[in-house]
């Protein structure tokens, strides 16, 4: 059998790029957040201990749930972290030096004594989320003001997707050192709420 794989037919989950609590959480203070969904191979026909072109057969033969198709996605970009990283690491780098958008915000962001490079632009997988109502929690990247930005390997489809999500997190990044952004919203509301806003 051939060792190349095939794409994975999209689960028929709905998908958001909100994140919620890892499990299903109640308090007197918030609201109650829907369980996060976990594998069981006689629930959903996916069987991590099966060779990955047999469960991809019972892929396409209908008889996995779409809570399957999730799960032994997220199962094959494990598997192909390290190709996956080697790739946005090469697109990353490709960009910091070519990309007209990407070159223009690294010259705003160092005009404010900032600096981002392959040192703190890190590539990494990033798991996905299946929660109980069916919802799909994922991101392509995230700017954390003392560490840098994080690239999902996993989720970057192609070297312009990546331009595009790396140039979403150096506008974070600006803003962040221009107006001293208070992302939580601990000091000001309005920092958090105008964070996203036009990005």
């Amino acid at each position: 059998m051939a060792s190349s794989e095939p794409t994975t037919p999209s689960p028929a989950v709905a998908t958001s790029s909100q994140t919620q609590p890892p499990s299903s959480t109640s308090s007197k203070d918030g609201p109650e957040f829907p369980a996060i969904m976990t594998n069981d191979p006689k629930r959903t026909g996916f069987d991590p201990k099966m060779k990955w072109w047999m469960n991809y057969f019972k892929i396409i033969t209908g008889s996995v749930t779409p809570e399957g198709v999730f799960h032994y996605r997220e199962w094959r970009y494990k598997v192909h972290e390290e190709r996956d990283c080697k790739t946005c690491e090469k697109w990353r780098d490709w960009a910091l030096q070519h990309s007209p958008t990407v070159v223009f915000m690294r010259q705003k962001i160092e005009a404010l004594n900032g600096k981002l490079d392959s040192s703190n632009i890190i590539c990494a997988r990033c798991p996905a989320r299946l929660t109980e109502d069916g919802q799909v929690h994922y991101q392509s990247g995230g700017f954390d003001p003392n560490s840098g930005i994080l690239i999902c390997s996993n989720s970057i489809a192609s070297q312009s997707h990546l331009e595009d999500t790396l140039a979403h997190e150096m506008v974070h990044a600006w803003d962040h050192l221009r107006w001293k952004m208070d992302w939580v919203g601990d000091k000001d509301l309005k920092h958090a709420a105008c964070t996203e806003v036009g990005h």
